[in-house]
């Protein structure tokens, strides 16, 4: 069968996952076998489909029972444990010790020479920028307004910035205190950010976009500041796609000793409460997760598959923009999904597109999702509208990990929509 080896790369993929799961809780029996007999790739694709979200249900199960007998304030002498045994000390949740996964930080971090390092967790990527801005403001805003630069287009980001009042954070066009950075964003076409602000204190990068191998070494090369900081939601490429829980991971990077920018946002992370819950470290215990050669093994595929995709529309096409992926205009650059936006574009036309595609893809037998954000092990597709005045309206479509039928067919489908089927 053509599509053969894909499903069984897939399936050795899930066996991989589902014996380290049962190593670390000393369970047996979490990967239920699907029927991959016959020629029938498509519904190979749905039974995989069904079997990663059987492990993923079957994992959450089991490791939510180490939360499920302790209090959020537990009495004096009570232990807390996570799956695998390890004992997890806290009063109160808020402040809960994260500490047995970020012990995986040495592993996880790129080693830079000249610059010590050290991982700290937070709830969301959004609250891992959120405890970043409160530690500009304490670190440097006492003698008055911090000067901040954003090189970069996530909506979420600009919100976050302009509920800070302009005595606080006052937003700069040029060098600045902290200099926020997307090295890929999107705004219905993508960018990457060229030029940097200079800046004086605190460099920040947002790299959920670029995933965690991303190369960091240019920055901190061209860095004279004395603090560079990565961020990322790690919901969406450090999970093998199951979403188990919403984390931010953020990587420290200082000239002097990282332990002590971690120790400061850990304070202001448990000030504010936005660590992780005993179920949500239970959940994220998943032995593939900050893993960094998994990780980079599956991300490389999805930026593939996503690469790939861009090719097959390519820069001059009859429908689309020319700016839906940055590898067609930038040489290494990735990004975990395409953003088509169309050359004559209409709210109309955009609801018609997405209805076309749906159809085609019924009548190909893709297996693909109406749904949103990325870096799951199969294919998603949605139409973005934004709010007005925060962005043009685009179709995102998000190659997952797996190759094979239905990727390849989507491929095609893709092709021959440029082309003005």
């Amino acid at each position: 069968m053509q599509f053969r080896a894909a499903i069984e790369q897939d399936f050795r993929d899930l066996q991989e996952l589902a014996a380290r799961a049962e190593q670390a809780l000393g369970q047996s029996g979490l990967l239920p076998a699907p029927l991959l007999e016959g020629d029938d790739p498509a519904g190979h694709e749905r039974r995989l489909d069904q079997t990663a979200m059987a492990l993923r249900r079957r994992w959450l199960q089991l490791t939510h029972r180490s939360a499920d007998g302790t209090l959020k304030s537990p009495c004096d002498g009570d232990v807390a444990e996570m799956p695998a045994g390890q004992p997890v000390s806290f009063g109160y949740e808020r402040d809960i010790d994260t500490s047995p996964l970020e012990q995986r930080g040495p592993a996880y971090l790129d080693q830079v020479r000249g610059w010590s390092s050290d991982i700290v967790l937070f709830r969301s990527g959004q609250a891992a920028l959120a405890g970043l801005l409160h530690l500009a403001v304490q670190q440097w805003g006492h003698t008055g307004a911090i000067t901040i630069a954003h090189g970069g287009a996530y909506f979420e980001t600009v919100s976050l910035l302009k509920s800070w009042p302009g005595r606080v954070l006052r937003p700069s066009e040029g060098g600045a205190d902290v200099v926020i950075v997307e090295p890929v964003w999107c705004d219905g076409s993508f960018s990457c950010t060229d030029a940097l602000p200079m800046a004086r204190q605190l460099l920040i990068l947002d790299t959920t976009l670029v995933g965690p191998g991303a190369d960091l070494r240019p920055y901190l090369q061209a860095a004279r500041c004395p603090l560079v900081i990565a961020y990322s939601s790690g919901l969406k490429l450090d999970q093998a796609g199951m979403e188990l829980a919403n984390v931010g991971i953020v990587r420290i990077y200082a000239r002097d000793d990282a332990r002590h920018t971690g120790a400061a946002l850990r304070r202001i992370r448990s000030l504010v409460g936005a660590g992780l819950t005993l179920d949500e470290m239970s959940a994220l215990s998943a032995p593939w997760f900050m893993d960094r050669a998994y990780a980079d093994r599956y991300v490389g595929a999805i930026f593939a598959n996503n690469r790939r995709l861009a090719a097959a529309i390519g820069p001059r096409s009859a429908i689309f923009a020319p700016h839906c992926h940055p590898s067609l205009h930038r040489q290494g650059a990735d990004a975990p999904f395409c953003a088509l936006q169309l050359n004559e574009p209409s709210l109309q036309a955009y609801r018609a597109l997405e209805r076309l595609v749906a159809l085609e893809c019924e009548r190909r037998d893709i297996v693909v999702t109406k749904g949103g954000s990325f870096g799951f092990r199969g294919h998603r597709f949605e139409l973005i509208e934004p709010e007005p005045g925060q962005g043009e309206p685009f179709l995102r479509v998000a190659m997952g990990w797996r190759d094979g039928w239905s990727c390849r067919r989507l491929r095609a489908l893709f092709e021959e929509l440029a082309q003005g089927m």
